[in-house]
């Protein structure tokens, strides 16, 4: 035991050694010990370059323990190739790029006959170098010959945008959880849900033929059948996809040799954003090559009328809204947020939050703010503003509220879930937002979604959301709230005589304040009237500001503002001067940027008039 040789170092020496240090210390104990060697000590001997080689393979090996000593841990790491490969031993799929999507709406030609008819997926339009295309099959009908009219849209009305692409053949070696990797190039950008998958399978007898089936993406193999046809799809530490097959346990293995078709839309990112009526008229077209002519006559729905090529130059599509945005892969923060809900729900949908969260990863690209309440919520608060504040005796009263109930909600009314979103699309102009309301056709997509993970007893619903308007509007304590009062009223900004600032400069700030806050706005926020008043006294210039009635000069202090329903002509008016919390439904906006911009007016301090407090 006397003999054991003590290494006398710290304990964390370990992360503090450098190559040249090693080096040192190697000479030293050399040197130290009885030992026949002396040529460490000679720059050029054998023994010294030896030494170099370890000393420096040293250094290189602790630098990279260093690097990722912190990044094997979840809550600490930073790259993304160590983030997504954590989140792999959970099951958590991270989410990659998604092409922007826009809503689009058809019309017939009179040379189309009138009857039911549906698009085949894939197919696509062009305009202005903007291509788009649709993932699913578009249902619509026709209602008369001989007469060009709007088509009456049944099922899905989206399209992505890019063309779809198709990868070369894959033959499978017949594994168990066969994997394989979808590499079309580093310059190519593949919409994350457009991956489709084809197997061409052999006979099962010496009488069949070969046949194309397609694979449907599930979220996870292990919830799948043994001979169900499925697949999974992670985007992987290097942005590339992995496509994996089953083991005919949990899902269908494929047997060797059988053939893998792989189609997936490849997207040009943002320069592919359009603007309304990018697509005006434009044709549809049928998407064919020979290899997916073959594919889909083996998995077309033969019950279906599909629009043959012929057809499809009667049928023309245009787009009435914006485009949403591109959206970029996950990030690490992203991934470290996502993955503990994702983890909690393991593929049910039980909590609000597991609603929440399935729509916001899921329709990312689509929505902007969701919501999800139960019936008590409904009652307590949708039920009671629409009674006791727009003073409706029934919810019927309520367009939105009726259509929904009979459209998705059941004859029981319990147990339903009911889901308030704001779609992503963009609004031009104030009568378009406050009707900003979620497609029917991406209801049904959401519906048709959710049914796969949700409890026996959930009923699904909506609940469109409320649009509350502000205006500047002030009132005496012992007024009532008067919808009128905020066509009187303005906003007053006195200027420090001592500033240079240009009046024009300081309303324009106020204004950029003002959007900046309410376009950022979510569902049932808390109107901050203080945030908005100490972000409008910072302004350079700005003494003090008050909110005032033309009509009997009547001024407030700071921001009185009025937030009413405009659809119901408001019924539900009323004058906030401190901070507002709304229900869960609602979200503000501002009607008019230009008439709000008109209502304030900057002047001196030394005209300051006596406030009402």
């Amino acid at each position: 035991m006397a003999d054991i040789t003590e290494f006398n170092l710290p304990v964390d020496s370990y992360a503090a050694f450098d190559a040249q240090s090693m080096r040192d210390l190697i000479i030293q104990r050399l040197n130290d010990s009885p030992s026949i060697f002396t040529d460490q000590n000679f720059e050029g001997s054998n023994l010294n370059a030896i030494i170099d080689v370890i000393a420096y393979s040293f250094h290189t090996l602790l630098f990279y323990l260093n690097q990722t000593s912190s990044e094997a841990m979840f809550s600490d790491a930073q790259l993304y190739e160590n983030m997504n490969r954590i989140v792999k031993l959970l099951d958590y799929k991270p989410l990659g790029r998604q092409s922007s999507i826009v809503p689009i709406e058809l019309r017939g030609s009179t040379n189309l006959s009138s009857g039911y008819y549906t698009i085949p997926r894939f197919s696509f339009i062009t305009s202005k170098g903007k291509t788009y295309s649709t993932t699913k099959d578009i249902s619509f009908r026709k209602l008369n010959n001989n007469l060009a009219e709007d088509l009456t849209i049944i099922d899905n009305s989206l399209f992505n945008e890019g063309k779809y692409k198709e990868y070369p053949n894959v033959n499978a070696i017949g594994e168990d959880f066969e994997t394989v990797s979808l590499l079309p190039g580093p310059s190519v950008s593949i919409d994350h849900f457009s991956i489709k998958i084809f197997v061409k399978e052999f006979a099962t007898s010496s009488i069949g033929e070969d046949r194309w089936y397609e694979y449907e993406r599930v979220p996870s193999l292990y919830l799948s059948n043994p001979n169900a046809r499925a697949f999974e799809c992670r985007f992987n530490e290097n942005k590339n996809y992995e496509i994996k097959f089953g083991n005919n346990i949990n899902g269908k293995r494929l047997k060797p040799g059988e053939t893998i078709a792989i189609y997936y839309i490849a997207s040009s990112e943002e320069e592919g954003q359009i603007t309304k009526n990018n697509f005006s008229g434009t044709t549809i077209n049928v998407y064919n090559t020979t290899k997916y002519d073959e594919i889909f006559n083996d998995v077309k729905d033969v019950t279906v009328n599909y629009v043959s090529v012929n057809d499809s130059v009667e049928i023309t599509a245009t787009n009435t809204e914006d485009s949403t945005e591109y959206s970029t892969e996950e990030t690490v923060e992203q991934i470290r947020s996502n993955t503990p809900k994702f983890f909690s729900s393991e593929y049910k949908l039980i909590t609000k939050q597991d609603y929440e969260s399935f729509i916001t990863r899921n329709f990312k690209n689509l929505t902007y703010d969701i919501k999800a309440s139960n019936n008590s919520d409904y009652v307590n608060n949708f039920l009671d503003y629409t009674r006791n504040e727009l003073g409706m005796a029934s919810y019927t009263e309520h367009n939105n509220a009726l259509y929904n109930q009979y459209q998705y909600s059941d004859s029981f009314n319990v147990n339903n879930i009911f889901l308030t979103i704001i779609p992503k699309f963009k609004k031009g102009n104030s009568v378009v937002t406050r009707s900003n309301y979620l497609p029917a056709s991406l209801k049904n997509e959401i519906l048709f979604e959710m049914r796969k993970y949700k409890m026996l007893n959930a009923e699904i619903c909506f609940l469109d959301p409320v649009y509350l308007a502000v205006d500047f509007a002030v009132k005496r304590a012992t007024e009532n709230n008067v919808l009128s009062y905020k066509d009187s009223s303005k906003l007053i900004i006195y200027r420090n005589n001592s500033s240079i600032v240009n009046d024009e400069t300081i309303k324009n700030k106020v204004v950029t304040i003002l959007q900046n806050y309410f376009t950022s706005c979510k569902l049932g926020k808390t109107i901050d009237i203080q945030n908005l008043n100490s972000q409008i006294l910072s302004i350079q210039g700005v003494d003090s500001f008050v909110t005032a009635r033309d009509d009997d000069q009547l001024s407030k202090e700071g921001l009185n503002l009025g937030v009413y329903n405009p659809i119901h002509n408001g019924k539900d008016f009323k004058i906030i001067d401190t901070n507002f919390k709304l229900r869960y439904f609602q979200i503000p906006y501002i009607e008019d940027m230009e008439s709000i911009k008109n209502k304030i007016s900057v002047i001196p301090v030394t005209k300051q008039t006596t406030v009402e407090y």
